[in-house]
């Protein structure tokens, strides 16, 4: 009896000096890895998504900037220059190029929002 409590004690001795892997610092250390790439994967995708968010407010003021110096351009072509540096249209004229404009930046709105 006193061989076999030295055996099971030598026995525990050794396993515990040998060292027995342990699966869950393996799972764990799987799922770390896991979710590392997945926070990376996810400050990526919100990266991309705020720089095109950037783009298409970049987009939108370019297209707003150009509807509005056709808007001039067009009072210009169609007007005659005042003495005090404006231009004169008939109403008419003008609420049809006011529209126009108004048109052209709800053209924005709808491609760059």
């Amino acid at each position: 009896m006193k061989c076999i409590v030295r055996f099971v004690a030598l026995l525990a001795l050794a396993s515990t000096i040998t060292g027995c892997e342990d699966k869950r610092i393996t799972n764990l250390e799987n799922r770390v890895g896991f979710l590392e790439a997945r926070t990376k994967q996810l400050e990526t995708e919100k990266t991309r998504a705020a720089d095109q968010q950037s783009q298409r407010e970049l987009d939108l003021r370019n297209c707003v900037e150009d509807a509005n110096a056709e808007y001039r351009a067009n009072i210009a072509s169609n007007g005659t220059k005042t003495s005090r540096g404006g231009y004169s249209l008939p109403v008419a004229a003008m609420n049809a190029l006011d529209r126009q404009k108004q048109s052209k930046i709800e053209e924005c709105k709808l491609l760059y929002r």
